[in-house]
């Protein structure tokens, strides 16, 4: 069975004036590999914080990477050191870029948060809820874990807040509880992508003013890009274009001829 693992690689860009290093995020985030029963041992888990961590290292500070996510998360304590290690990337001058290429799920959301620049692709979705786990044990143990997961919960939405907006606390809490899907538009609601779709060339960075003149428009005059507008100057053209049409056609009429000739005689005869 394929494996979607986390690949690391770097693009030397055309120009030569940069280097982008990727990382992927392709599987479940957790500190373990699969168990090979050849070996009697786990594999290396390319989703771990320790994976990272080697990848980060060799990566020099103040060069961009791009993290790309599809994953339906994992193991809390992994993805909130992967998210503390890439910010502590970005904190030495390197520039995150993250883009949901599928789902970013749970940790793997939070994962992503991290990133100075989310992007979202088209059908592309993130999920966010408390955190739970399995256990066993006495009351008192259970309790424990209880309250563990209520510490977890608290970390994880000052991470959200973080970098939301348009969301309170309170709001940010009901989702979570509820286990709440988020398309792309909604996170751009609340902050937690920055782009939808495919950026172009020409759309300004997050927060910065779109180009052109950004002086008030005068209410009176209307919007050049208003398609009403386009349609009644396309109108306006084609009926003055239709009275040019009949005042040729009347030119060459030979009554018109005729007329216009006289009119030209008089007035050379006046200019004598």
């Amino acid at each position: 069975m394929l494996q979607h693992k986390t690949k690391y690689r770097f693009e030397q860009l055309a120009n030569g004036s940069a280097v982008v290093h990727k990382l992927y995020i392709y599987d479940e985030v957790r500190a373990q590999g699969e168990f090979d029963w050849n070996t009697w041992d786990y594999k290396e888990s390319e989703t771990s914080a320790k994976y990272f961590r080697d990848q980060l290292d060799a990566i020099p500070g103040g060069e961009t990477i791009e993290l790309h996510v599809n994953s339906v998360g994992g193991e809390v304590g992994e993805g909130v050191a992967i998210y503390n290690l890439l910010r502590q990337k970005a904190e030495a001058g390197s520039k995150l870029v993250g883009y949901v290429d599928g789902m970013a799920y749970s940790v793997a959301m939070n994962i992503i948060m991290a990133c100075d620049e989310i992007h979202m692709g088209l059908g592309t979705s993130m999920f966010l809820h408390n955190p739970w786990t399995r256990t066993q044990g006495n009351a008192d143990q259970l309790r424990s874990v209880a309250d563990q997961l209520d510490a977890l919960t608290d970390a994880s939405v000052q991470l959200y807040m973080n970098r939301s907006k348009n969301l309170s606390e309170e709001e940010l809490r009901q989702m979570m509880k509820k286990e709440t899907m988020l398309a792309p538009d909604t996170c751009l609601e609340y902050g937690f992508c920055d782009f939808v779709g495919e950026k172009k060339p020409d759309d300004p960075e997050p927060g910065e003013p779109k180009p052109g003149n950004q002086e008030p428009d005068d209410p009176d005059d209307p919007e050049p890009d208003d398609p009403e507008d386009k349609v009644q100057q396309l109108k306006k053209l084609l009926f003055q274009e239709q009275q040019i049409n009949q005042m040729l056609r009347g030119i060459n009429k030979p009554s018109m001829k005729d007329t216009f000739s006289r009119a030209l005689q008089q007035l050379t005869t006046k200019n004598d």
